[in-house]
């Protein structure tokens, strides 16, 4: 049984406010964003979408996944090499393939551009 269950109007206001708070805006907002469906050239893409399996807590309140960094490669295989997560308008994570937890925007770019 679920306790903690977020709307879609939620989870975009989450989006929103993880984005601008942990001043990953500006770097992502350098990239292209993922397309949903046709042959993806190889480079770096963001993806927004936000998974509606993430808007159920269950016991506790949702941490939803606002943007995704992605590799495409050559042979059009996609590659995450980051994330930034948010809870509660309270906790923002950024990750990467390689560290769990980033403290801040700048180095969190630096990593994924590695």
């Amino acid at each position: 049984m679920s306790r903690w269950k977020i709307s879609k109007g939620q989870a975009i206001s989450l989006q929103e406010w993880a984005l601008e708070e942990s001043k990953t805006k500006e770097f992502l907002d350098t990239l292209t964003e993922l397309p949903k469906e046709g042959k993806i050239k190889p480079g770096l893409y963001v993806s927004y979408e936000i998974d509606a399996s993430e808007f159920d807590g269950g016991i506790d309140w949702p941490d939803i996944g606002v943007a995704t960094v992605y590799a495409v490669h050559k042979n059009g295989r996609k590659e995450c090499l980051g994330e930034v997560r948010a809870y509660n308008w309270e906790a923002i994570w950024l990750s990467t393939n390689k560290y769990d937890e980033v403290d801040d925007a700048i180095e969190w770019w630096r990593c994924i551009n590695h």
